[in-house]
């Protein structure tokens, strides 16, 4: 298996460097060739200032969700960077998962330590383990790599903490979240989240791209508290 998984990594890295010749990196914003985002471009986007309850969108916390929605939720605290609609942020996000370009990964994963940096939160995370939400099988398989788990796995380099993609598991496969309405998105999700691990950290940074309903990360959030998890932090580098 090991050996398998050199000659995939070798056979991805011969095909990058083929689309690279064949088709020049350029910015997704100014079209500037070199990179897939400029460092003019990139610096530009904006971080979110204001944080509501992601939940609920009522009132403004600090902790990016109130306390009705912390209750019932499982989850203790919401970090998002920007928003996605028109936005330089959501385009990378779709260049991820819609035109494999994982190497956007590093600059979404940039985008959290952004904003948890201007938010004085590097300090309150330490110790915690990433757990990338899970995709489903059949998207895995079509799209090849989890998009969250690579974006975890900067995040990790850059914060110091471990990441756990085995931590919590799909108990079977749902329809895509983003075509549905968000009373379908809590009946699609409902019991789609398992944990599958014999020691449970006790905080635990859930990470996913996208925050829209916030469906996913409650389902996700209570299977994780349900297992023994006491703190659950949800990042996302865009809510829309």
């Amino acid at each position: 298996m090991e050996l398998i998984g050199k000659i995939k990594d070798k056979a991805k890295k011969a095909w990058s460097i083929f689309l690279d010749f064949v088709f020049p990196r350029q910015c997704l914003s100014c079209q500037k060739e070199g990179e897939y985002v400029c460092s003019a471009c990139f610096d530009k986007i904006e971080l979110l200032e204001k944080f509501p309850c992601f939940l609920c969108h009522s009132g403004s916390y600090e902790e990016g969700i109130c306390p009705h929605c912390r209750k019932i939720s499982g989850i203790d605290r919401i970090i998002i960077s920007c928003r996605y609609s028109d936005n330089l942020a959501g385009r990378m996000v779709e260049s991820l998962k819609f035109s494999f370009l994982e190497s956007l990964s590093e600059p979404l994963s940039q985008l959290l330590i952004k904003q948890i940096k201007k938010k004085d939160l590097k300090e309150f995370l330490r110790g915690g383990v990433i757990v990338p939400v899970p995709l489903a099988v059949k998207r895995l398989c079509e799209r090849g790599f989890n998009q969250s788990e690579l974006i975890a796995g900067n995040l990790a380099l850059k914060l110091g903490c471990q990441v756990c993609s085995n931590l919590l598991k799909r108990n079977r496969e749902t329809h895509q979240q983003a075509l549905l309405s968000r009373q379908e998105r809590m009946v699609n999700i409902k019991g789609a989240f398992s944990c599958e691990a014999a020691n449970y950290p006790l905080k635990v940074i859930l990470l996913d791209d996208v925050l829209t309903s916030g469906a996913t990360l409650t389902e996700a959030a209570y299977a994780l508290k349900k297992a023994g998890v006491k703190e659950v932090i949800c990042l996302a580098v865009c809510h829309g």
